[in-house]
């Protein structure tokens, strides 16, 4: 059960890791992002989505949901995860004319509820928490007068407990690892305010690789 807990983090993480909408804002501005996305791996695949606001274009703050399908089975049912993640990060390097490079830090924290009809009939709990905590580099370039790609690299420290309760007893599994993930934007100028941005990316982690899609709507404020 450890090994398909971390598949879930991992697949939730990696897309939400790509979350930094300060990425497409000036220093000193504002906004508002929207976004939803796809992830997949081995073990589990499922959709996520969210919102987030950026201040000063330097400090984000978001939440994001997601449904996850697990491909194994759980006492003999199909089983099936939902998640909740609250996430801040915060850019140390904006990039400008001087800088070829934006750094920044992030943190999140993953709450994850599984489901199927085994676990309801026995009225067992099945919840997974998990922190992570990790940084990431980017830089933007001018592929054409209509779009910028930027490039990324990061990685993330995760650490959690999955936790099984019923109505007599219950038992903690501990769980950490690290993840790699590297991503390529491609930036639209959908309008003179507006941005639309398709990011797809790769995490690596305990010998699971995860691939992520991720659609972003980015409005600035001011």
């Amino acid at each position: 059960m450890k090994k398909i807990t971390l598949s879930f983090i991992l697949c939730f993480v990696i897309i939400i890791s790509a979350k930094a909408q300060s990425l497409f804002l000036e220093k000193g501005q504002n906004g508002f992002e929207i976004s939803g996305g796809f992830s997949t791996n081995d073990d589990i695949s499922g959709f996520s989505g969210g919102v987030g606001y950026s201040f000063s274009g330097v400090l984000d703050i978001g939440i994001y949901v997601g449904r996850f399908t697990f491909d194994q089975q759980f006492l003999e049912e199909d089983l099936n995860a939902t998640t909740i993640s609250p996430l801040a990060s915060y850019f140390i390097v904006k990039q400008d004319e001087r800088i070829p490079v934006s750094f920044a830090l992030n943190g999140s924290y993953q709450r994850g509820i599984y489901s199927n009809k085994a676990l309801r009939d026995n009225n067992i709990d099945m919840i997974a928490n998990s922190f992570s905590i990790g940084a990431s580099l980017y830089s933007m370039f001018v592929a054409s007068e209509a779009m910028k790609i930027q490039p990324s690299i990061g990685f993330n420290y995760i650490t959690g407990k999955l936790k099984f309760e019923d109505s007599t007893e219950s038992d903690t599994e501990s769980f950490n690892t690290t993840v790699f993930s590297l991503g390529l934007s491609l930036i639209f100028q959908t309008s003179p305010t507006n941005t639309f941005v398709v990011t797809p990316a790769l995490g690596f982690g305990d010998d699971v690789t995860t691939f992520s899609i991720s659609l972003s709507f980015i409005f600035p404020q001011n």
